[in-house]
């Protein structure tokens, strides 16, 4: 990172949500090593202690399973309890189970929408007066499937745009908000690690042939430093959208 990066991220007051892997868990180390303090919240707390115990006494884990109400809640006020308040909060929490839609049962869709959707509102909820109070900034991870769901990731495609209106919906409700619907492109994440290799190598030969973007992926190194470019803007960024270039260096 550049030397004016590390100034301006100096004392910032970061809450990610979703931080035990993939983008949030980057993002929130990037932004720790450029001197933000972070409270990294998910799941999975041995994740989120490897993170900590690489960052810092500016860091803190928070166990925070979204579908959980409460859990959402108090991770937001234990991280502002803990800082003195909070400048940014990035939702990067999320699961994308690879299935037909025939094979999606009521279960799978509740957990996406649960962990994509509903969680995200109920982060937002109870960030609000802080966010007021420091003029801070809310980040929701999109997904640039929207409006063209790959086959085998309908639920998570639905999940994410209702997450993109939540966004649209709450800068409506509140102008003073400045929340960035930041909208993924692809990237090379641990979603794939659960998925079914057979039915993953069906698919992605599909996608390929039917022109949906499957080639170049950004790491998630990449991606995060992105997340961190809008972390650091003065702008309001209602919506940014990442991608990789596709096309050969000349």
């Amino acid at each position: 990172m550049t030397g004016g990066i590390m100034n301006e991220m100096t004392g910032m007051r970061i809450l990610v949500v979703g931080g035990s892997s993939g983008i949030g868990l980057e993002s929130g180390l990037q932004a720790a090593r450029a001197g933000a303090n972070v409270a990294f919240a998910a799941r999975r707390t041995e994740l989120l202690d490897e993170a900590v115990a690489e960052c810092g006494e500016s860091t803190i884990a928070l166990q925070c399973d979204v579908r959980d109400p409460q859990h959402c809640s108090d991770a937001v006020e234990k991280a502002a309890k803990h800082f003195g308040g909070l400048d940014v909060i990035l939702y990067s929490a999320g699961t994308s189970p690879l299935k037909r839609m025939g094979d999606a049962t009521r279960d799978v869709w509740a957990e996406v929408l649960e962990t994509n959707v509903i969680g995200a509102a109920l982060v937002a909820r109870a960030a609000l007066p802080h966010l007021q109070a420091s003029n801070g900034r809310l980040i929701l991870l999109g997904s640039s499937s929207v409006g063209r769901p790959y086959p085998g990731l309908v639920p998570y495609t639905t999940s994410k745009a209702a997450l993109h209106e939540l966004a649209r919906g709450l800068r409506g409700e509140f102008p003073w908000l400045r929340l960035t619907t930041f909208i993924v492109g692809p990237t090379m994440t641990g979603f794939a690690n659960s998925w079914d290799p057979e039915l993953f190598g069906e698919l992605h030969a599909r996608w390929s042939v039917e022109g949906y973007a499957a080639g170049a992926a950004l790491t998630v190194e990449e991606m995060s430093a992105q997340v961190i470019r809008v972390m650091n803007s003065g702008a309001r960024i209602d919506e940014i959208t990442v991608m990789p270039d596709e096309l050969p260096p000349s």
